[in-house]
């Protein structure tokens, strides 16, 4: 109904647009497919989200952040199970939740990338993420169970480069965990 707020509204709106990139890839949203997908008007698009591009920025921005979020735990299981299953785990999840069709929306339509970085400003997702890693391995030594002397830090920025580029460079597929556990493996000498 028109004018009727909806509270629901962009939760409903951003699965739309998962079950399209799911289905049909970046290709398949339009403003025609998001709003027939979540069953509302057509012009839904631009009167709450500066169109297209708008929408497609927020949802984009929205997939981002839930990945880091998903993420925020991991220095709470310092200590915890085994490290190199702690680190595969939170790496595999970071990047296969929801990150791929992300990757995939942005490859398509490269000004998104500039829109986005301009939506989630100076804390952005990767550098949110190396600071869990960071955190996490930091936690770890101090616990004892990672070797003293090592720069945390600059562990933390290689682990999330060198699967960041694994990421891009599977073509779209998930990401081996085992593949990861070996790139963790080497760079933390465990």
């Amino acid at each position: 109904m028109r004018g009727v707020p909806r509270p629901d509204l962009r939760p409903e709106l951003f699965a739309a647009a998962d079950r399209i990139l799911a289905r049909e890839g970046a290709a398949g949203l339009t403003s025609r497919a998001i709003t027939d997908e979540a069953g509302c008007a057509k012009g839904i698009l631009h009167n709450h989200f500066d169109g297209l591009e708008g929408f497609l920025t927020e949802y984009a921005a929205d997939r981002l952040q839930r990945a880091v979020d998903e993420l925020s735990g991991l220095p709470a299981r310092a200590g915890q199970g085994d490290i190199l299953d702690n680190l595969t785990e939170a790496a595999v999840t970071l990047f296969d939740s929801g990150a791929l069709p992300t990757a995939a929306l942005i490859s398509a339509r490269p000004a998104l990338a500039t829109r986005i970085g301009t939506a989630i400003a100076a804390d952005s997702a990767l550098n949110t993420s190396e600071r869990f890693f960071a955190d996490y391995l930091s936690a770890e030594q101090t616990a004892g169970r990672l070797l003293p002397g090592q720069d945390t830090h600059t562990l933390a920025f290689a682990l999330v480069g060198s699967i960041h580029h694994l990421f891009f460079t599977s073509q779209g597929t998930e990401l081996a965990p085992t593949r990861v556990r070996q790139i963790i493996r080497t760079l933390l000498r465990l």
